[in-house]
């Protein structure tokens, strides 16, 4: 039954039966009747029912009623009457203005129909029509009363509207004078508190028609303007057309709208250096914003692409020399990382309902996969991380050609489910699954194959492909890999800038791109939305829910928030002024809470959202994890409607909140349900056109083929070979006996023949009368001609294919939009952004918040300045953190990229800025809450002297098991050399470092007090943090950060031991000890804290190079993170010649802080002098993590406690193994059990796991080639016999069960559990120590400790399954450190092994 209509889908019927069919005459009134009852249809219901009224309006039908209102309304641009105006074209106007309307990506396609159909043949309907607009409002604003204000402040936004509409979508609109009258007139006869709603439209429209900026906001003495030719320097070489030489190639261009994303094979092979304007404005061939954009872009993409574009030139210089090997250039050198596979064949076109158009390569194996098994070979592809999908690689041949492919996933997309649910059958994959099996890269031994899809399809790369498909090893063609860069990371920016470059439309470019060179003083107005009459800021969320109120623009006493608030006086301060600025900068050095700012703000800005009618607030970080870490704290404060975009967050807490998640709960309208419909349709139709074409294209040279192109181009030699039937394989029968048709006439010619005519020749010539050589010739001529339209036909479908996918695109994008615009916040990062641009214009957000501003790229913070925002808030610190860039050429503090500056932010140029740019003024946060004074100190007297120490800070207890909280262990041992491999030559190590750091790390954790990521370790070096985490997971499961993951994959770094340790919520990895580690690169530890920070330098050499830690951004990032205690680990005199080094250092030597030994302090023997210079000194000094003394502390059973000093944590968990000396009441003897011991038969658990581990123990150990040393045995042995102390002590461990058979057989099974089994597990072990000899140093050490404890941990697990599952059975696990690895510890763990 059907569903009853609603009584608003009941008046759009009858609204839709109003519209007069064609030809059909009808009355002016009608014409107001329709347009009203539209408007007030939409107004009711701008979603299902507006889309349908403004679909029907971009009829044929609608567009006559259209014209018939322009015509007599617009009545040659003489003023209309004002009632008409009222009750027919404002109603029209505002419909087709409604902000849903303009939003609408759905619509997008009819709305402008209808503006198109406005603007009219030369602009003539939209002049007449908008003149009588201009004249009518222009007279009524002269003389208009209170009431009518509202009336003409609505009429004039709306027209502005629709006339920027029409103006954007018609180029022609732009040089037609009578426009910039029409807006003039506007401008000067509407007062301005009534042109204030339409101003961004007027401003827009401004900028379009070329009448110049709004009234400047800059109070500046004696500015100087920019001269209209700038001056070039000598020797600058201009892009494009504009260049004394000419153009560099067919990318290079003095517009960067026509700028390829990606280099051009012309690009790749031109060896003239690119444009690259530099910061001095005067040197642009562009001025104002236009030439900032242009200089964002080229810089940009130089950074990104251009790397891409160095290493692919080098490839392709080597493909067509003589010899394989050739130095590359200096330019060559520096682009990125790159993995080269040769002998490169294209096999085949595919193409996937989904994926579109595909190409299958094939390739050599790699060298290292030669003579190697299936299995290794899978092993070798999974491990290397190579051609993961989405990779870019480049297809290069000596032909010149170069193509950029991005890496599919081989397996096709499944088929449609039909109204049943049931799988559609999708022939094309069916088709593609019999032709050949997928692309393997491991199952042939010789040759990988892969499948590939075009990043940017063009008809040019696509008929090049056609013709070269299958020519294996006949061409010199190779396939470049870029690993771990993504085109994701870069496109959409690129191409964000450009949008903005088209229009020139950004907020703030008076502020941003000034038209002076110098400015005095800039004053920053209100935002937009806070200029209208009667607004109040409402600051109860400030105020602990008093009601206080701002009004900007007006003096404001803040004592009474002052009274109410959480937030400090600077804090304060930085949040109202961040409210009274359109454009907002707030700095906040180290730790004094930026973050916590920035919640205040936007809580104060969700408070005020309904009445400055604010829509969604964007919140933008550069990364994922810093987006997920605002999101989270504006959840846990209670702000609801809040949407994430993006794929990438690891927050549990907002996995329901991303916008693919809540747009699955939306419902999709009719009208997008009948047009997806329709657009599916369309698609199933090109797929069986594309499935009819593909066997032409994969064989063009088969006779149906020909035949079919004989058919369609020449019919009298289709009916002279094949005009007696022929059978499905092309064979006719003659008198019993089959034949070939094709062939048959092929090599049919007399041999009396032997002419060459050309093809041109041959036409009108009979086939029976030409030569065998010129039957060949036309026969291919048909094939060549057969393949180019074949190839036509694809790239018309191809067309075809795209078009219907955008609209798809729309549709689903459509449900995306109607959900951000219900959101009250909008999270996303800076590249998610860019990728969403169209979409997120569409949510005409007025309010923009971007944290961590000054690690931004200022091309990112322009994308994200959206057209509509009328207020921007950026918080950050330039002080800290730069924006990361690939080319050190353009890295501000390089002498040669200083006038490039590509890693300066919006954010400081903009607080910080060049000569001839205007300071804005910014706030900055004073109060610190993180360092204790003395850390706080080293960044205070270099960086920040206003900052000060909140009280709380003073608080903080010593760290626990040091004599200082802050100390700078000096030495002199010299990093480790460069590997010879290049691929690794990116990063240094310091082994010595390593191992120290590794002992301070397991002397802090022994102290028993620090909590999970209590303590962290950085290093600025990738290779060092490798190194760390390898030396430290034999004690700990360090948490390593996601990015530092994401860039070990980026270089390559492959890490042999990494484990699969289990993860809890937030990827946090359990320890087996207390506590865990946190450990990451300084660039990736912005934002972060820990109570404990351990610092490890790296560089160590005589030529006294610092490497990454010579800027003070890092410098001043690295010293910040700390809160209860600082170490660094570092030679003082490598890094004294840097400025800020050496004012830190002077500091430290000052107050006693650095020297080349390091003070600990046992909790417990305080008067105990330690001190350690060698990562050996702290098992010597502080074995257990207090001192060397024996530990004086009773156990809780009353005997004396065995082992060393020790914390209190440790001290609790010893088990005793002494008897009982309780005597039972009622007994004359003592009590014949051993305090706090169950044994338990645990032999059927541990023995599968006893073999592993001897399996595990011989592989680990044999693998280490030792020099045979001869004291090393002595270690080795020393350790097997702390097993076997463990084993004796297990034999004499007794049971609580009563009956003494019962207690001798549980004895018998415990002791042959233990003896057995930790024989078969150490046996291996010192069978191979013996072998190999290990040597006495400490690394080596550490690694037969390692060896033993694989079967420890073997050990412990298995125990504690059976703890699990058998009842009774109570394992007492205790802690073995490296130099004691109890195998028993999963029976008995008796303190003595410790």
């Amino acid at each position: 039954m059907p569903r009853p209509r609603t009584d608003i889908e009941k008046s759009f019927r009858d609204w839709t039966f109003l519209i007069p069919k064609q030809n059909t005459r009808f009355q002016i009134p009608e014409i107001g009747k329709i347009f009203k009852l539209g408007w007030e249809l939409l107004n009711k219901d701008p979603t299902e029912i507006g889309q349908q009224v403004i679909k029907r309006l971009a009829t044929e039908e609608g567009l006559a009623l259209i014209r018939a209102l322009t015509d007599r309304q617009g009545n040659g641009g003489s003023q209309m009457s004002l009632d008409d105006f009222k009750d027919k074209t404002l109603p029209f106007l505002r419909t087709i203005s409604h902000p849903d309307v303009l939003s609408s990506l759905i619509l997008e396609t009819p709305l402008d129909t209808i503006c198109t159909f406005l603007f009219g043949p030369n602009g003539r309907r939209a002049i007449s029509l908008f003149k009588s607009i201009a004249s009518t409002l222009g007279s009524r604003a002269l003389h208009t009363g209170v009431q009518d204000e509202e009336f003409i402040a609505i009429a004039v936004k709306t027209c502005l509207s629709v006339l920027e509409r029409i103006v954007e979508l018609n180029q022609g609109a732009q040089v037609i004078d009578e426009f910039t009258a029409i807006v003039n007139d506007l401008a000067a006869n509407i007062p301005e508190h009534l042109l204030e709603a339409g101003s961004r439209s007027l401003i827009r429209l401004q900028q379009r028609l070329g009448i110049g900026a709004t009234i400047p906001l800059l109070e500046h003495r004696s500015a100087k303007p920019i001269r209209t030719r700038p001056v070039f320097t000598v020797g600058q070489d201009l892009p494009g057309a504009l260049s004394e030489l000419g153009r560099r190639h067919d990318n290079d261009h003095a517009s960067i709208v026509d700028i390829k994303i990606l280099p051009t094979t012309e690009e790749i092979q031109s060896t003239r250096v690119e444009y690259l304007p530099s910061n001095d404005r005067t040197t642009h061939h562009l001025p104002g914003l236009a030439g900032l954009l242009d200089r964002q872009f080229r810089l940009l993409r130089e950074d990104t692409v251009g790397q891409l574009r160095d290493a692919a030139q080098y490839e392709y210089q080597r493909l067509n020399s003589s010899t394989d090997a050739q130095t590359p250039s200096k330019r060559q050198r520096n682009g990125a990382r790159n993995i080269v596979y040769q002998n490169v064949a294209l096999l085949r076109l595919e193409f996937d309902r989904k994926k579109g158009l595909q190409v299958v390569v094939e390739f050599d194996q790699p060298s290292p996969l030669l003579r190697k098994g299936a299995k290794e070979r899978e092993e070798w592809w999974t491990n290397s991380k190579r051609l993961l999908v989405d990779s870019i690689v480049c297809l290069l041949s000596s032909t010149g050609r170069a193509i950029f492919f991005s890496v599919c996933d081989p397996a096709p997309t499944p088929p449609p489910k039909d109204r049943d649910g049931n799988d559609r059958k999708d022939r094309l994959a069916d088709y593609w699954r019999a032709s050949n099996e997928r692309p393997n890269l491991f199952k042939n031994p010789e040759r990988a194959t892969l499948m590939l899809s075009l990043v940017e399809e063009n008809a040019e790369d696509i008929t090049w492909i056609n013709r070269h498909l299958g020519k294996v090893r006949k061409l010199r063609q190779s396939l470049v890999e870029f690993p771990g860069i993504l085109l994701a990371s870069f496109q959409p920016t690129l191409e964000a800038i450009k949008t903005i470059s088209r229009t020139l439309d950004l907020p703030f470019s008076q502020f941003i791109a000034p038209d002076v060179q110098r400015a005095a003083s800039v004053k920053i107005p209100a935002p937009g939305y806070s200029r209208k009459p009667g607004f109040v800021f409402n600051l109860e969320t400030l105020a602990g829910g008093e009601q206080i109120s701002m009004r900007p623009g007006q003096p404001f006493d803040d004592t009474k928030l002052r009274e109410k608030s959480t937030l400090d006086d600077a804090q304060r301060i930085a949040t109202l002024n961040a409210l009274s600025s359109c454009l907002a900068l707030i700095q906040g050095p180290p730790g004094t809470g930026k973050s916590y700012t920035g919640v205040a703000i936007i809580k104060a800005l969700l408070k005020n959202r309904a009445a400055a009618k604010l829509g969604p607030i964007i919140c933008v970080c550069y990364t994922n994890h810093a987006l997920d870490q605002l999101l989270e704290h504006l959840v846990k404060d209670g702000v609801g409607q809040l949407i994430r975009l993006g794929s990438r967050s690891k927050s549990e807490l907002l996995s329901d909140l991303n916008l693919h998640h809540v747009s699955k709960e939306a419902l999709a309208t009719r009208t997008e349900k009948h047009e997806k419909y329709k657009l599916y349709e369309e698609l199933n139709v090109i797929l069986d056109e594309i499935e009819e074409l593909m066997p032409a294209l994969r064989n063009p040279g088969d006779w149906k083929n020909v035949k079919q192109y004989l058919e369609t181009y020449q019919g009298r030699y289709c009916q002279e070979i094949f005009g007696r039937e022929v059978d499905e394989h092309g064979f006719r029968e003659v008198r019993g006996k089959k034949f070939n048709a094709l062939n048959s006439w092929l090599k049919g010619a007399p041999k009396r023949i032997t002419s060459t005519r050309t093809v041109s020749q041959l036409s009108g010539v009979k086939l029976q009368e030409m030569s065998s050589h010129e039957r060949s010739t036309l026969h291919r001529y048909w094939i060549e001609q057969s393949m180019a339209e074949g190839n036509r036909r694809l790239l018309h479908i191809l067309d075809s294919y795209r078009q219907v996918k955008d609209s798809l695109k729309r549709c689903h994008q459509e449900v995306d939009l109607r959900c951000l615009l219900g959101a009250h916040i909008i999270g996303v990062t800076t590249t998610g952004l860019a990728r969403n641009l169209d979409l997120l214009r569409r949510v005409r957000s007025k309010v923009v918040v971007i944290e961590e501003a000054g690690e931004v790229l200022e091309a990112h913070t322009l994308t994200a300045l959206l057209p509509s925002v009328e207020h921007a808030i950026l918080i950050g610190d330039h002080e800290q953190l730069r924006p990361q860039i690939n080319n050190y050429d353009f890295q501000s503090n390089n002498p040669r990229g200083a006038r490039f500056s590509l890693d300066i932010s919006l954010f400081e140029r903009l607080v910080d800025p060049q000569p001839e740019y205007p300071k804005l003024p910014y706030s900055s946060l004073e109060v610190q809450r993180r360092m204790h004074p003395s850390i706080a100190q080293l960044i205070r007297s270099t960086l920040y002297p206003r900052l000060q120490d909140d009280a709380s800070v003073s608080t903080y207890p010593e760290v626990e098991g040091m004599r200082r909280r802050l100390f700078w262990l000096d030495h002199n041992n010299k990093e480790d050399a460069s590997p010879s491999n290049l691929e690794q030559s990116y990063s240094k190590t310091n082994s010595w470092e390593v191992e120290m750091v590794a002992a301070l790390v397991s002397h802090l954790v022994r102290q028993g007090v620090f909590q999970n990521e209590d303590i962290a370790v950085l290093t600025p070096y990738l290779g060092q943090l490798q190194r760390l985490k390898q030396r430290l997971r034999s004690s700990f499961a360090i948490v390593v950060g996601d990015r530092d993951l994401q860039e070990f994959a980026a270089k390559g770094i492959e890490d042999d031991n990494m484990e699969t340790p289990t993860t809890v919520a937030g990827g946090v990895r359990k320890t087996t000890l207390l506590n865990a580690v946190r450990i990451a690169t300084v660039d990736n530890f912005q934002g972060e804290e820990a109570k404990v920070i351990i610092i490890s330098l790296v560089r160590s050499n005589d030529e006294r190079r610092c490497g990454f830690l010579k800027t003070s951004n890092r410098i001043n990032v690295l010293l910040s993170r700390a809160r209860h205690g600082m170490y660094v680990i570092g030679n003082s005199d490598t890094a004294r010649p840097v400025p800020m080094w050496d004012q830190v250092i002077t500091i430290l030597e000052t107050d006693g802080n650095l020297g080349q030994t390091l003070a600990l302090c046992c909790p417990r023997h305080q008067e105990t002098e330690i001190e350690v210079s060698q990562p050996d000194d702290f098992s010597t000094f502080s074995p257990e993590g207090g001192c060397n003394q024996k530990c004086i502390s009773r156990l809780t059973c009353g005997h004396a406690c065995i082992n060393k000093c020790h914390s209190e944590a440790l001290h609790n968990a010893v088990r005793c193994l002494e008897r009982c000396q309780r005597v039972k009441k009622g007994c004359d003897h003592a009590c014949p059990k051993h305090k706090h011991r169950k044994m338990f038969d645990a032999r059927n658990w541990l023995e599968p796991s006893w073999q592993a581990a001897s399996i595990q123990s011989r592989s680990v150990v044999t693998k280490s080639h030792f020099p045979p040393v001869t004291p090393a045995r002595l270690v080795v042995e020393r350790r097997l016999n702390v097993v076997t102390t463990a084993k004796r002590r297990a034999r004499i461990a007794m049971s609580k069960t009563k009956g003494a058979a019962s207690r001798r057989w549980i004895t018998v099974s415990a002791r042959v559990a233990v003896e057995g089994s930790t024989t078969r597990a150490c046996t291996p072990v010192q069978k191979a120590a013996m072998e190999k000899g290990h040597v006495g140093s400490a690394s080596n050490r550490a690694k037969c400790d390692a060896a033993i404890l694989v079967a420890a941990r073997n050990a412990t697990s298995l125990a504690s399954l059976a703890s699990k599952t058998a009842r009774g059975l109570v394992p007492i696990g205790g802690r073995a450190n490296c130099h004691a690895p109890c195998l028993a510890t999963s029976f008995l763990a008796p303190s003595g092994v410790r």
